[in-house]
């Protein structure tokens, strides 16, 4: 028997973003990969207008975490650049 139609998962798409190729040193992608997929499907099952509302908000926290451990890597990386410039 099929699933009810307000009872399937959307962002389906973010299951298949495990196949995206990245570096290998890709640390913050794999992370943001990892926990699409795992945020996605998590809400298998639940009513599709609550899912939505809680992937979005759950994913812009996710992403605004990303930039945040990304600023810090530049921070660290200008001041690593900075002290070899003085030297």
């Amino acid at each position: 028997m099929a699933p009810h139609p307000e009872e399937t998962a959307d962002f389906s798409a973010f299951s298949k973003m495990r196949r995206i190729p990245l570096d290998p040193e890709s640390v913050i992608g794999r992370e943001l990969l990892d926990g699409f997929v795992e945020f996605d499907e998590s809400f298998t099952g639940h009513s599709r207008i609550w899912a939505v509302v809680v992937k979005l908000i759950g994913l812009t926290a996710m992403c605004s975490k990303a930039v945040i451990d990304l600023e810090k890597q530049v921070i660290e990386l200008r001041r690593e650049l900075r002290s070899r410039d003085k030297a």
